[in-house]
C-alpha cells in the first residue's frame, strides 16, 4: 500500500475526505521517487489498484508508467467520508464542530466526522475490501494507492487490533509505502512507513492539527 503524495489539502491543512484535491508539485515528486524506488529495486507488481480520487490516482500514475500496467480506480480505497468537514480548513472545523473534532484528536477510535463516516465504519470497509482484493490476487503482488486513514486501518488490522485500538497505530507519511502479506483472510505486516526513496527535505506527514494525540 502507498499513501498518496502531498496533496493541496495537506498543504492547506484541510480535511479532504472524499473531496477531489490533486497533488502539489512536491506530491508529484514524491510519487515519481516512489515509482523509481519500486522499479529500480526489482519489485514485482502484477496489478495496480487506486482510490479513484486524484491525489491517489496520480500517485499510482508513475508506477503505472514504469511497469506498463493500467490503474484500476475504485471507490473502495477512498479516504473516510468527512461529511460536514469535507474540504474544510481544520481551524474552521474546530470552531464549528468543536465536540466532534475533539474526539478525533483525543479518541480517534470513537470518532465520527460530523454527518459523515465513523473511523470504525472506515476500518470495516477498508479491511474487508483490501482482503477481497488480496484474495482475488492470491499469489500475486498488487499495489494499492490509498489514503492516510485507510492505510492506518490496514496497519491496525495487520497487528491483530480491532478499530478500538486505532489510536495506538500512527499515520504513515505522504508517499510512504507499507508491505503486507495476505494468507487465509489474515494480513500480516512486513514493513511499515517506508520512506527510503525520499530525501529528508521531501518527507511530509499528516499535519499536526489533523493528526490525533492518542498514539502510544
Amino acid at each position: 500500500m502507498i499513501r498518496h503524495g502531498q496533496s493541496v489539502a495537506n498543504f492547506e491543512s484541510r480535511f479532504a475526505g472524499h473531496s477531489d484535491f490533486d497533488l502539489t508539485e512536491l506530491g508529484r515528486k514524491q510519487a515519481e521517487l516512489a515509482a523509481e524506488y519500486l522499479y529500480n529495486s526489482g519489485e514485482k507488481i502484477d496489478r495496480i489498484y487506486s482510490s479513484d480520487l486524484l491525489r491517489a490516482h496520480n500517485t499510482a500514475l508513475p508506477v503505472s508508467k514504469k511497469y506498463g500496467l493500467p490503474i484500476n480506480d475504485t471507490e473502495g480505497l477512498r479516504e473516510i467520508f468527512a461529511g460536514a468537514w469535507e474540504g474544510m480548513k481544520v481551524d474552521d472545523i474546530y470552531a464549528k464542530y468543536t465536540d466532534d473534532f475533539t474526539v478525533w484528536r483525543l479518541d480517534i477510535a470513537n470518532a465520527r466526522c460530523t454527518e459523515g463516516e465513523s473511523v470504525e465504519e472506515l476500518y470495516g470497509r477498508i479491511v474487508a475490501y483490501v482482503c477481497k482484493l488480496a484474495k482475488e490476487n492470491q499469489g500475486k503482488t498488487i499495489l494499492l494507492a490509498s489514503h492516510a486513514t485507510p492505510v492506518r486501518s490496514v496497519d491496525c488490522f495487520s497487528r491483530g487490533y480491532g478499530p478500538e485500538r486505532m489510536g495506538e497505530v500512527p499515520f504513515v507519511r505522504n508517499a510512504a509505502m507499507c508491505i503486507f502479506e495476505y494468507e487465509d483472510g489474515r494480513i500480516t505486516p512486513v514493513r511499515i512507513d517506508i520512506v527510503d526513496h525520499l530525501d529528508p527535505s521531501l518527507i511530509t506527514a499528516v499535519p499536526k492539527d489533523l493528526d490525533d494525540v492518542t498514539k502510544k
